[in-house]
């Protein structure tokens, strides 16, 4: 124990001497970049012409590259702070193959080198040589090096933990990161956002996780670590790709606000620049849609309480549907106005119709309505400033005559020039309609191809008037846009990761692969929480079809819940094997009576430790969601009049909200993703649980649970 804290301390001090000399550093090029600046904004009172402003210029670079060497400090910094508490986590003796030095690797969650000696303390959790910790045991070893692999014996492999510096203990284990320790950490309480996993990563999530794959579909039941496994498979790549992939052009592809800040801050503590994070409203309302629209959960709200047979319904799964967005993608690509004419000005035609249907028709595998929209305009423009050129006092002389007015050149040219705006206009709104006329066009021809359902056109026709329009008709007029070339596409991020991924409908996978074109994609999903058949995809094939050359991944066991948990949740989906479920053992779930469900989750709530941070009380709607907060909040009330005095809940009003500690009283889909110490599911005795819909909804709800689970009748 003494040789292993003294190493400790050796490291330690390493790592302090590094801090020292990189904040120095960090001073020196802050001062430089501030001589910089001070510098430009002088020389921009002295630009008198053009060479003044090439000198100017010529300063732009060199702040650049020095901005650039300040962050990467900054974030070395950060980096070694973080490494003063717990330098290291495991560490493996290897021997390779052909050589008789035997080679004490210490893993952690960044890399410590000595420049002087030119040797490692610790190595990155993620360099080619740790994964031999995630993947092998004591015996026969190898790793992908960047020349090739690597071979040869594991003689040792240990864990510590080790807290703000001080060595707590260290044992050998053999081939699986040890049960006591993944124990610990599946027992911690909840702080409200997701952990790393790095001294806890399982051999089939470090697989993923490392996979060199473009895509990857990643596939396992609630509690299985896909989430982390994401973050951390960004957090690796971003380490792979140094110098070519930054963090500027990965996403994180959430479903909702929630769920973005129980996520906020893991890459940064796996030693990274943080990621953005975006949802489809924000990337529809960034791309100028034109028409306001109804929330996503709004959707799913209507869902929640409709009839299968409503005609909004049917219409939901039909604008969703594979055979429609075949369709209606055709429809673009072949669209073509009813007739060309030609453009004239007054009596004389400028360009002919004929030769406009030549410049429309497609002539590039690029090619969308835009462009070719604009090949048109273009010649028509031409045609326009040529007959103003030569034809210039023809034109004068007609305005003035008409007008009985003498117009100078400048008003001659004004009014010429609203002249060709208003045939250009006329003729860019036949060539390439707006949104709304496209769709309604291609609804129409569909439904009348299929012979289709008329009561869906004519509630979307009627729908399409509100002020709000319905998601999915923003969804697919947002798509139109995308397909024509209103919206630009995105070449800018490479990676993005995809969580929730049943959730999204088959045309959200189609929006994020057509905007961000050339695109990897990591894409987290379970199928059985697949909640709403008409959105939602619930069956594995169909996002393996989405992302063609994708390679599959499965995560086979449940770590988040106890094991009676997990079990009684399985059950309900049912799943029997409890091969699949890890084995942390709790209570059993309490199925409680009650005739006043608020006042008997009030006495849950304050008979709980208050070491849980965070107790989950789940709703099937926000609408009841809301108003269970409020009976939920009176009953609170009424126990600390009487000396019981216990936590006030929150309520999540809607997916902008954030995740925070508390008691907090959601819709169960705004839950996704997350995690809670406790759950309280009030309704379970109620008619909202029966059918399959019921039971996914029930399963749901149990898998958020850590240590505790009551479901009252």
């Amino acid at each position: 124990m003494g040789d292993e804290q003294a190493r400790v301390e050796t490291v330690r001090a390493e790592i302090v001497k590094q801090i020292n000399a990189l904040t120095g550093d960090l001073l020196s090029k802050r001062g430089g970049i501030e001589e910089s600046r001070r510098e430009m904004w002088a020389e921009t009172h002295l630009i008198r012409d053009f060479d003044d402003l090439l000198n100017l210029s010529s300063l732009l670079p060199g702040m650049e590259i020095n901005e650039r060497m300040y962050a990467g400090v900054s974030l070395r910094l950060n980096n070694l702070r973080r490494m003063l508490d717990s330098p290291y986590f495991g560490r493996i003796d290897f021997t390779e193959d052909g050589y008789s030095d035997l080679e004490e690797i210490y893993i952690g969650g960044q890399s410590l080198f000595d420049e002087a000696k030119q040797c490692f303390y610790v190595y990155d959790w993620r360099a080619p040589i740790s994964s031999m910790y995630y993947d092998y045991g004591v015996g026969r070893a190898s790793f992908a090096a960047p020349d090739g692999e690597i071979s040869g014996e594991v003689s040792l492999k240990r864990q510590y933990r080790i807290e703000k510096g001080e060595l707590v203990y260290f044992f050998d284990s053999d081939l699986k990161i040890d049960d006591e320790i993944l124990q610990q950490e599946l027992s911690k309480v909840s702080d409200a956002k997701i952990k790393t996993i790095i001294n806890t990563i399982q051999r089939e999530q470090n697989r993923a996780i490392r996979s060199e794959a473009d895509n990857m579909l990643v596939f396992g039941p609630a509690g299985s670590g896909k989430t982390s496994v994401g973050l951390h498979r960004l957090a690796y790549l971003l380490y792979r790709h140094r110098g070519k992939l930054t963090s500027a052009r990965v996403r994180i592809f959430s479903t909702n606000n929630i769920f973005a800040t129980y996520i906020a801050g893991v890459i940064p503590e796996l030693g990274e620049e943080d990621v953005v994070t975006l949802d489809i409203q924000t990337l529809m309302r960034g791309s100028a849609t034109e028409r306001n629209f109804q929330s996503p959960y709004a959707q799913i709200e209507y869902l929640s309480k409709s009839k299968p047979g409503d005609a909004r319904r049917r219409g939901i799964a039909l604008k969703y549907s594979a055979g429609f967005l075949a369709f209606l993608a055709e429809f673009i690509r072949r669209y073509r106005p009813s007739a060309f004419e030609d453009a004239r000005f007054l009596d004389t035609v400028l360009c002919g119709a004929e030769q406009m249907e030549y410049l429309y028709a497609d002539r590039t595998s690029v090619g969308n309505l835009s462009t070719k929209t604009a090949r048109v305009l273009d010649y028509v423009n031409r045609c326009f400033e040529t007959h103003f050129k030569d034809n210039k006092r023809e034109i004068t002389a007609f305005f003035n005559e008409l007008d009985d007015e003498n117009y100078n050149d400048g008003e001659i040219r004004a009014k010429f020039d609203e002249q060709k705006n208003m045939a250009i206009s006329d003729l860019r709104a036949r060539l390439l309609p707006g949104a709304a006329k496209l769709y309604e066009k291609a609804l129409r021809a569909y439904i009348k191809e299929k012979g289709g359902d008329q009561d869906v056109l004519r509630g979307t026709l009627s729908a399409l008037r509100y002020e709000k329009i319905h998601f999915e008709d923003a969804l697919v007029m947002f798509y139109i846009d995308i397909l024509t070339g209103r919206v630009k596409k995105d070449r800018s991020v490479r990676h993005i990761l995809v969580d929730e991924a049943q959730d999204l409908s088959r045309l959200q996978h189609l929006i994020l692969g057509n905007i961000f074109e050339g695109c990897h994609f990591t894409v987290l999903a379970d199928v059985n929480q697949a909640l709403y058949p008409d959105i939602n995809l619930h069956d594995v094939n169909d996002l393996v079809d989405l992302y063609p050359g994708a390679e599959v991944t499965r995560l086979s066991k449940s770590y988040r819940s106890t094991f009676e948990i997990n079990r009684f949740a399985s059950r309900l989906i049912g799943v029997e094997d409890d091969s699949t479920f890890y084995q942390r053992y709790g209570g059993e779930p309490e199925i409680l009576e009650s005739g006043d469900a608020a006042l008997t989750a009030a006495e849950i709530i304050q008979s709980l430790p208050n070491a849980f941070n965070t107790v989950g009380v789940l709703l099937s709607d926000a609408e009841k969601a809301a108003a269970f907060h409020e009976r939920l909040a009176n009953a609170q009330n009424n126990l600390s009049a009487h000396g019981a005095a216990g936590r006030q809940p929150l309520l999540i009003k809607d997916a902008d909200d954030g995740f925070r500690p508390g008691v907090l009283v959601m819709a169960v889909p705004f839950a996704k993703g997350l995690e809670f110490d406790a759950v309280i599911a009030p309704e379970s005795g109620g008619e909202v649980f029966e059918g399959e819909w019921g039971r996914k909804l029930l399963y749901l709800i149990c898998t958020r649970a850590l240590h505790r689970l009551y479901l009252i009748k």
